[in-house]
């Protein structure tokens, strides 16, 4: 039993240090005239991570903080690794930068509790979207 509270308390420690409860947001440039699936103009291509640790698999320890990505910012005993998580963080890409929405968003789940023999888990969910601004007038015949 010792060895085994041994091995939890070392591999929690390995995880907290080697941030592995994290929440980040990244933006990509798109050439100009870059459009969406829906025809409006995309300003950028927005990646989004958060993950945690999670005890035997379901019960979270701590996670990282979609309101605050890309900061020192956990929930600790809180579920945060999953699709609302990373459309908070979309939602607060798109206020950053001024778009009006985000569109074509595409999830994807990772976890691993290999090598801590199933008892520590790493969850995390990835997303990619496009930030697109209003639809741009009709070019047409000017009103005087």
């Amino acid at each position: 039993m010792k060895k085994a509270s041994v091995l939890l308390a070392v591999s929690l420690l390995t995880l907290f240090v080697s941030g592995c409860a994290t929440s980040t947001l990244r933006y990509i440039k798109v050439a100009p005239g870059t459009t969406s699936k829906s025809g409006a103009p995309v300003s950028c291509v927005v990646e989004g991570m958060n993950s945690g640790v999670y005890l035997f698999y379901f019960i979270p320890l701590w996670t990282g903080n979609p309101r605050n990505p890309n900061e020192h910012s956990y929930y600790l005993l809180r579920h945060q690794v999953d699709d609302k998580a990373i459309y908070r963080m979309f939602d607060v890409a798109a206020r950053r930068r001024k778009s009006a929405r985000y569109e074509d968003a595409v999830i994807t789940h990772r976890s691993t509790g290999v090598w801590t023999l199933w008892i520590v888990w790493k969850r995390s969910v990835h997303g990619r979207a496009v930030l697109v601004s209003e639809k741009p007038a009709r070019r047409g015949k000017r009103s005087r």
